[in-house]
């Protein structure tokens, strides 16, 4: 849980006009230095020519790779609990305190919770050197499963509505950070799967299974210590539309790893 206020933002870049020149039209390029799940949300809203320069403005900052995972079909599912005000509430304290009470996520992380898991398969294959028996994994695998549960509301107020919105931004943005270390770590399991080389005392498939596990386990309690470097995470519920003392602090939103279990 924390309880200092966060935001994350997007830099915004003045549009770069080419030069004038004769029988040609002047298009404005994009230039992007936002959170992905931002530029994924835009993607997502945007026409068919603003999309393709987004795509062009996210490959020529960050390369093919990020433009393939923002377009990939095989997106994070995101589940949503909903919350039970009336869409007229505007008092910024009571929805504040509603969530602290309501989240299903109130005693592990707040509001919102990413969960991520991971699986491994493969088969043993030994070497035999001086009656020491070596084992590594053969034809590896490496599975992830991430689901994002955020907040569902759509408050009728127009001040709580864009309070609400850029709160909800704020906070699903921080989600998609666990998202990206899940990502890296998917990577990062499957370099060490396939590296792995453990010495057992036999050939049977149980010690082999142990004797892999066992490494597993150590690589997903690293994977658990990144995902809570960037927590404790607070957003900010602001429905005084600039009024510092209608400010409410969302104690102990945070977006927390699941359970990762191993194959």
């Amino acid at each position: 849980m924390g309880s200092a206020l966060a935001r994350i933002g997007s830099r915004r870049h003045a549009p770069q006009r080419r030069g004038d020149r004769t029988g040609s039209s002047c298009t404005p390029e994009l230039d992007i230095a936002a959170n992905p799940a931002t530029i994924q949300a835009l993607m997502r809203g945007a026409d068919a020519g603003t999309r393709e320069r987004l795509a062009t403005a996210l490959q020529r900052r960050y390369g093919n790779a990020a433009v393939q995972r923002l377009v990939a079909p095989t997106a994070v599912p995101l589940q949503r609990w909903a919350v039970g005000l009336p869409r007229g509430t505007t008092d910024c304290g009571r929805i504040v305190s509603y969530l602290n009470r309501r989240s299903p996520h109130r005693r592990s992380s707040g509001w919102a919770k990413t969960r991520v898991s991971f699986g491994w398969r493969g088969s043993p294959a030994y070497t035999v050197s001086d009656g020491v028996i070596t084992a590594t994994v053969s034809s590896p695998s490496v599975t992830k499963t991430t689901t994002v549960d955020m907040p569902q509301w759509s408050p009728s107020d127009p001040a709580v509505s864009r309070a609400w919105g850029s709160m909800y931004d704020t906070l699903r943005a921080h989600e998609g950070e666990h998202e990206r270390i899940a990502r890296e770590w998917e990577a990062e399991l499957t370099t060490r799967l396939s590296a792995l080389s453990v010495t057992v005392a036999n050939k049977r498939l149980g010690t082999f299974t142990r004797a892999v596990r066992s490494e597993w386990k150590a690589w997903l309690a690293e994977h658990q210590a990144d995902q809570r470097a960037i927590d404790p995470f607070s957003a900010l519920l602001d429905c005084s539309g600039g009024e510092p003392e209608a400010e409410a602090a969302a104690a102990g939103v945070e977006g927390v790893v699941g359970a990762a279990g191993g194959g």
